[in-house]
């Protein structure tokens, strides 16, 4: 169940190392779910929800719509 670390230092403020990556994950799916997440970057459900939680703080994607996944306001200028 290991997850991977987050020792390359850049976790200031609580953000997720994996931030970025799973920015660009949601943009190239277009839709944003933990499950997704937790495929594509192999990591737990808690950090993906997390990860999700984060996205959702900042404006990144939408509310949650049931079994959907979440739509995505980010443009190709994220990298």
């Amino acid at each position: 169940w290991a997850e991977i670390p987050s020792s390359d230092g850049d976790d200031e403020g609580g953000d997720d190392p994996l931030m970025e990556q799973a920015m660009r994950v949601v943009k190239q799916q277009g839709t944003a779910s933990a499950s997704m997440l937790q495929r594509r970057l192999r990591i737990g459900y808690n950090r993906a929800a997390r990860l999700i939680e984060q996205m959702e703080d900042e404006g990144v994607v939408g509310p949650s719509d049931g079994s959907k996944g979440r739509p995505v306001y980010i443009s190709d200028d994220i990298e």
